[in-house]
């Protein structure tokens, strides 16, 4: 049996949600390969990119990632540290914290939006748009329903 080289496509026997994490881990190496100037990694340009649009709770982070705390509240200190996010009292709910971009994290998040357009252009090139449509709309079916 011949190993298979870990550039080649995913095998259609692991099926398709595997072929997704493989692709999604996949897509996330290439992306980083991108920011690396940025030295951020997919998941913190995400987050900044995410944080444009505004605030957001840590459960808002967590949610809008699709991530679990531990993980959100890593990719937040970490951001933190580097001076791109700051945390606050939400005033809505105490209980709750707000985190939201710096005027050093707004500058970042717009040093990495050329490595996603980098990467989103040349996946939309080798792909049909309508596939690629059918893909979101089924996989934010599937979020709705739990």
């Amino acid at each position: 049996m011949r190993a298979r080289s870990s550039r080649s496509a995913p095998r259609a026997d692991v099926g398709v949600t595997a072929s997704l994490l493989v692709l999604g881990h996949q897509a996330a190496r290439v992306l980083e390969h991108h920011l690396s100037p940025t030295g951020l990694g997919a998941g913190e340009a995400v987050l900044l990119l995410a944080l444009r649009r505004g605030a957001l709770t840590m459960t808002g982070v967590m949610t809008t990632l699709h991530i679990k705390a531990s993980t959100a509240t890593s990719l937040v200190n970490r951001l933190e540290t580097l001076g791109f996010v700051r945390r606050s009292r939400n005033p809505r709910d105490r209980r709750s914290l707000l985190v939201e971009l710096t005027d050093d994290g707004i500058q970042c998040a717009g040093r990495v939006l050329p490595a996603f357009e980098a990467v989103d252009s040349a996946l939309a090139g080798s792909a049909q748009d309508l596939t690629l449509a059918r893909v979101s709309l089924v996989l934010d079916q599937l979020s709705a329903d739990g």
